[in-house]
């Protein structure tokens, strides 16, 4: 049987704040706003979302490294192996979500 969002969160986290903690700690701050903004704004952020967000950096963590390795990854796959820092700073600005998806269709693309 599936956990709803809010018993996942209590039984792999413990608490709601404890996820919140981790997700702010993963996730880029957008320019301009307070650390507390921050948090702030994330806890009006459902729980299947954060849910969301921490399984999406995990994933990114564990296939890429880091999300310039992600990044990279992509570019490899686009590029053919060259270099297009234009393009990689695009990537760059985009969500780690995002980027996920993009390699994702990339992937299947090329099979």
């Amino acid at each position: 049987m599936k956990l709803s969002p809010l018993a996942e969160v209590k039984e792999k986290f413990g608490s709601r704040d404890e996820l919140i903690k981790i997700v702010v700690g993963k996730i880029e701050r957008p320019e301009g706003m307070s650390d507390e903004a921050f948090e702030e704004k994330m806890r009006t952020v459902s729980n299947r979302k954060l849910l969301k967000l921490n399984a999406a950096h995990e994933d990114m963590i564990k296939r890429f490294g880091s999300k310039d390795g992600l990044a990279d990854a992509i570019i490899g796959l686009v590029c053919k192996g060259k270099v297009d820092s234009v393009y990689r700073a695009k990537l760059m600005k985009l969500r780690v979500a995002q980027l996920l998806d993009i390699h994702k269709g990339l992937v299947k693309k090329s099979k």
